[in-house]
């Protein structure tokens, strides 16, 4: 058998075989989802008239406008849910960032 030798890395190289490490991205706050279902009359067999709508968990108020975003409203009148885009805390929504729409008069 050969004798093996192992020279110091002492040129400021990285041996190789190791990666470089990547630098740790900021952690993002976990959602939590709410799944509000309605229902077009009698709950019978055929559920074709039935609706879920998604919001965050931190949804105000699901079932009020005004408890989401513009692209929230504009999904909730295309799609029928605001997919998420919630007014939650600091008058904020949770899933754009975007601010809380002035109220309507």
């Amino acid at each position: 058998m050969a004798a093996t030798t192992i020279e110091p890395n002492t040129g400021g190289e990285r041996p190789s075989g190791k990666a470089n490490p990547e630098p740790a991205s900021p952690a993002k706050a976990r959602l939590y989802w709410r799944a509000v279902v309605r229902t077009g009359g009698q709950v019978g067999g055929s559920r074709e008239r039935d609706r879920v709508e998604w919001h965050l968990a931190a949804c105000r108020a699901p079932t009020e406008e005004g408890s989401h975003c513009t692209e929230g409203r504009h999904l909730l009148e295309t799609v029928g849910h605001p997919d998420g885009h919630c007014i939650v805390e600091n008058n904020v929504c949770g899933l754009c960032g975007a601010e809380a729409p002035p109220p309507e008069s």
